[in-house]
C-alpha cells in the first residue's frame, strides 16, 4: 500500500532532481544550448515553487516510489508530472497512481508525454489516452475519463448545490429521489 502525501518546500530539490531527469532523458535536450541548461533549470525550480501545493510524494513503507503533480486544466485535470523511483520502475506504482487518478475524478484528464517515452505512451494508451496535439517531441494525450459513477457524482454535486442555494435564498426545496 502507498502513503501519499503532500509536497513541501523541502522537497523541491528531489522533485527538481525527478523532473530533470524526464528532460534530459527527451530528445528535446538535444535541441538547448548549452548555455540555456542553466535557465532550463532555474524555470523548472521556479515552477515547482509556485506550484508545490499540486505535488504529491508517493511512499512504499518508508521508501520514496514516486512524486506526481496534477492541476486543473481547462475543462479537466492535467497530470503534470509523474516519476517513478529507478528502483521501483516496473513494479506498477505507475500503473496504480495512474488508475487512482483516474477513478477519484469525473473530469478529462490530459498529459503531456515525451515522444521518446515509449513505455509512457504504452502505460497512458493502456488507460484509454489519446492522443489530442502533436509538437515535434511531445505528444497531448486525453482521457475522457466517462464511466458510469460519473453520472452519480455529478447528480450528488448538483443536489449538492441546488440544496445551498435553497437555503441562501430561503427557498422550501424537498430532494425526492426515485
Amino acid at each position: 500500500m502507498y502513503r501519499i502525501e503532500s509536497a513541501e518546500l523541502k522537497d523541491v530539490d528531489i522533485i527538481l532532481d525527478c523532473k530533470l531527469d524526464i528532460i534530459f532523458n527527451s530528445d528535446e535536450i538535444t535541441q538547448i544550448e548549452k548555455s540555456d541548461m542553466e535557465k532550463v533549470v532555474n524555470c523548472c525550480e521556479e515552477e515547482i515553487r509556485e506550484n508545490i501545493k499540486d505535488y504529491k510524494m508517493v511512499y512504499e513503507q518508508e521508501d520514496l516510489v514516486a512524486i506526481y503533480a496534477t492541476s486543473d486544466y481547462n475543462d479537466g485535470i492535467l497530470i503534470d508530472t509523474l516519476y517513478v523511483m529507478p528502483d521501483s520502475r516496473k513494479s506498477g506504482v505507475a500503473s496504480n497512481l495512474i488508475n487512482g487518478i483516474i477513478s477519484q475524478n469525473f473530469k478529462p484528464l490530459y498529459v503531456w508525454i515525451y515522444k521518446n517515452n515509449d513505455v509512457a505512451l504504452h502505460l497512458y494508451k493502456k488507460y484509454n489516452f489519446n492522443i489530442e496535439e502533436e509538437t515535434e517531441y511531445r505528444y497531448f494525450m486525453k482521457n475522457v475519463n466517462e464511466k458510469e459513477s460519473n453520472n452519480s457524482i455529478k447528480l450528488k454535486m448538483f443536489q449538492d448545490e441546488v440544496m445551498l442555494l435553497a437555503k441562501k435564498y430561503n427557498v422550501n426545496y424537498e430532494l425526492i429521489v426515485k
